[in-house]
């Protein structure tokens, strides 16, 4: 048999695999339990507040319990359909814990300059290859993380600051390429100068930037729009094309054409003769509509249990 036969055309579809990067308090573990049947593994002393009564989680204590935490669950996944890692900067320090009492030092720093790291992220792949398997199975994966400003060298200008996950690079970098989207989460704010100096407005509204820019770091390999909401259903839609059956569908072709009644009218005309065409599919008309959300500081979590009553 040839290896030419094993050639395959088009992507192979798997379910989401997110890094959700936040600033301080901007509700990330709150999207988190918006995930589909999510269970998560915390970092911390576990999930805090009245939103997540109905949500299950797991706090290991240390770096060995989540690999056989995550072994368990690819064995029997009890009906979870995601798995959410909040937070990988907490998770951080009991993989540093780990590697450090199975060498003999007391920490990361006494294996020699930048060498506690390296060993650190060669053992940081035993989770990323139990994620695998999990993800191989049809379980979304989200890696909650929180953010840090951090000066990035520029070796063509000025030096310049921006957000990015608040772990240590090498750890950081491999969980990032691992992912299929990177988003960085933040309070929607704008400044506008008042005299010499500037003033910030806003801040009531929650949104993910799924692009990178020199202030934040950020990828998908979605297609998704460049600011959506934090809001993971919305985010959930876009990426694995959400409303698929025909009541879902109309629902949609309806939230859109109400939003064609506030453009102008050339805008309108051409965009309602888009849907009209037929020549578009179920993500590309989802990825429109959450951008008008944005726009119009919808969540589409909050909609939908308001449409059911």
């Amino acid at each position: 048999m040839s290896l030419l036969d094993n050639i395959k055309k088009g992507q192979k579809p798997r379910a989401p695999r997110i890094m959700l990067i936040g600033v301080e308090g901007v509700g990330k573990s709150t999207a988190g339990a918006a995930m589909p049947d999510p269970i998560f593994i915390c970092g911390e002393d576990g999930l805090v507040g009245p939103q997540f009564q109905d949500t299950q989680s797991f706090a290991p204590s240390n770096w060995e319990e989540i690999l056989k935490f995550l072994d368990e669950l690819a064995q029997d996944s009890n009906g979870f359909k995601s798995v959410v890692i909040d937070t990988l900067d907490w998770v951080e320090p009991m993989l540093y814990s780990y590697v450090c009492t199975k060498a003999g030092h007391k920490n990361i720093e006494d294996f020699g300059y930048g060498k506690g790291y390296v060993v650190a992220q060669q053992e940081a792949r035993q989770l990323l290859s139990r994620l695998d398997k999990l993800n191989a199975a049809g379980i979304a994966v989200l890696i909650l993380c929180h953010s840090q400003i951090k000066t990035v060298k520029n070796p063509v200008g000025d030096d310049y600051d921006h957000f990015e996950a608040k772990v240590n690079m090498k750890i950081g970098g491999i969980f990032k390429e691992w992912c299929d989207a990177v988003l960085f989460a933040q309070f929607d704010m704008y400044t506008r100068k008042d005299g010499m100096r500037s003033k910030a407005y806003g801040g009531d509204g929650r949104i993910v930037q799924t692009t990178h820019s020199a202030a934040w770091d950020a990828k998908n390999r979605y297609g998704l729009p460049e600011v959506m909401p934090l809001d993971m259903g919305a985010i959930m839609d876009a990426i694995t094309g959400g409303k698929k059956d025909a009541e879902d569908l109309e629902a949609l072709k309806k939230e859109f054409l109400g939003y064609t009644k506030n453009m102008k009218a050339d805008i309108a005309e051409k965009a309602r003769k888009w849907l009209e065409s037929g020549k578009w599919i179920p993500e590309q008309l989802a990825q429109k509509v959450n951008s008008y959300r944005v726009k119009n500081n919808i969540n589409v979590t909050e909609k939908k249990e308001a449409d059911n009553g």
